[in-house]
């Protein structure tokens, strides 16, 4: 019997980077709110939007269009040049 294994995970390789401690408040952070392309994340988001205006802070967004798939280069560069903290939307 043969059996076909999938990885799961990004096609692509990626680059081990050590994770940055979290920061302390977001008063002085460039906020980007990231919807990864799941059903109803585009509602969270704004959601979650909405509550930080709130608060004072004006968030940025970025898209990618479907969770199928690794986020294009360019989103992903525009994120670094664009955010200090990123919030994801895992929604289901």
């Amino acid at each position: 019997m043969n059996q076909i294994l999938y990885d799961p995970t990004g096609e692509t390789n990626s680059v081990f980077r050590k994770p940055q401690s979290l920061p302390t408040n977001l008063w002085d952070k460039k906020v980007m709110l990231f919807d990864i392309g799941k059903p109803r994340s585009k509602e969270f988001l704004d959601y979650f939007e909405e509550n930080l205006r709130q608060k004072g802070l004006v968030p940025k967004r970025a898209a990618k269009p479907t969770n199928a798939k690794t986020a294009a280069q360019e989103v992903i560069d525009f994120m670094v040049k664009e955010a200090d903290v990123v919030i994801g939307a895992l929604s289901d």
